[in-house]
Parts: C-alpha cells; structure tokens; sequence
C-alpha cells in the first residue's frame, strides 16, 4: 500500500491567500481594538469567606434588604 500525502489545489491555495488579506485589511481598517475590560465578575462579595452559620443569616438578611429595595422602585411598566 503506497501512501500518498495530500496536496491542496492550487485553487484552494488562492482562496486562503485571499482570504487572509481580506480579513487583514478589515482588521487594519476597523482600526486598534478597545481595552479589554479588566473586571471579572461585577459582583459584590457579602463576606470573602464565611465561617459559621451566623455570616451566612447576616449574608442573607442584606440579601433580602436588597430585593426588598428593588422591589419598592416603581418602573415604567408596574404604573401602566
């Protein structure tokens, strides 16, 4: 059994090239990238670590302050 290896065309050679310096020009035209943001999670830890079941009562309790207050806001939508 004789191996052979494989050989694009020479067609799908000029597609690549073409399509390499297409995406390259559109990058060079879109111009340089923003910064990536450097926040991870946007959350606000209650307690780094929490210890006994009392920082966990307290965690939930501020918790529930919070939704408490997000409910009382009024939306556009809640007076129609």
């Amino acid at each position: 059994m004789k191996l052979t290896r494989y050989h694009p065309s020479i067609r799908r050679l000029q597609e690549d090239f073409a399509a390499r310096l297409a995406r390259k020009r559109m990058l060079e035209k879109r111009g340089p990238r923003p910064e990536k943001s450097k926040i991870t999670d946007n959350s606000v830890p209650w307690m780094e670590n929490p210890d006994s079941i009392s920082d966990y009562l307290y965690i939930a309790s501020q918790v529930n302050k919070r939704v408490e207050a997000w409910k009382q806001q009024q939306t556009f939508f809640s007076s129609l």
